[in-house]
């Protein structure tokens, strides 16, 4: 299988806020997922269909959250794409491409979290870092033998497309092809994503917030 997109991450100042925004645009309730020790995030999640999902995440202040990706979470406003993950069905040539790029890897990374239902899921985590590109450049994964989350959670709709744009589109597409990625940044006065999902004969349009950073995980 090539590497396609796997999940977006929708970034919220709290858990509450995210799911609250996300019943208000999907009009579905998003499923209770769980924590990320070390992290200091929790999330929840509603699929997207086809093997992708949507990922809120929010600080989860049990946690001790400086310098984490939590931290950085509490800072927004309200809730916004963040950056995105690939699914990768062999994480060591990914690696090995990233680092004939002469990017940085960080991983793979086995990583597990507990369900509400005490079960625990466990995926492998991969890193790239050495770019300029921040959160535009996803991160990658591997479920193994843990259910796709986008079969047993709630369904917000279908994901039509991603953009992803920045001013140095060119760039992104050259790292983009080295990696493998198959999506097409286009070229923007700033860098953003923006996600459009069909909800029930309408689309539910996601972005990144307004004039911030897009992050890496």
């Amino acid at each position: 299988m090539p590497i396609r997109l796997d999940h977006l991450m929708w970034g919220a100042p709290s858990l509450q806020a995210g799911m609250a925004e996300a019943r208000r645009l999907f009009a579905v309730t998003p499923a209770a997922g769980g924590v990320h020790p070390g992290l200091g995030t929790c999330n929840a999640l509603l699929s997207l269909g086809d093997d992708q999902y949507l990922e809120v995440i929010a600080p989860d202040r049990a946690q001790e959250l400086a310098g984490t990706l939590g931290a950085r979470l509490a800072s927004l406003e309200m809730p916004a794409l963040v950056t995105w993950a690939a699914a990768a069905p062999d994480l060591d040539a990914v690696a090995s491409a990233a680092r004939g790029a002469a990017l940085t890897v960080r991983g793979p990374v086995p990583t597990e979290r507990r369900a509400p239902d005490g079960s625990v899921l466990r995926w492998r985590l991969m890193f790239v870092s050495g770019h300029a590109f921040g959160g535009l450049v996803p991160f990658f994964i591997d479920w193994m033998d843990t259910p796709h989350p986008s079969r047993t959670n709630p369904v917000a709709g279908r994901l039509l497309d991603l953009d992803v744009a920045t001013p140095e589109a060119g760039d992104l597409n050259t790292l983009y092809a080295s990696l493998g990625i198959p999506v097409r940044a286009s070229r923007a006065p700033a860098p953003s994503l923006t996600a459009r999902i069909a909800r029930d004969g309408r689309t539910v349009v996601l972005r990144s917030a307004q004039g911030a950073e897009v992050w890496s995980p």
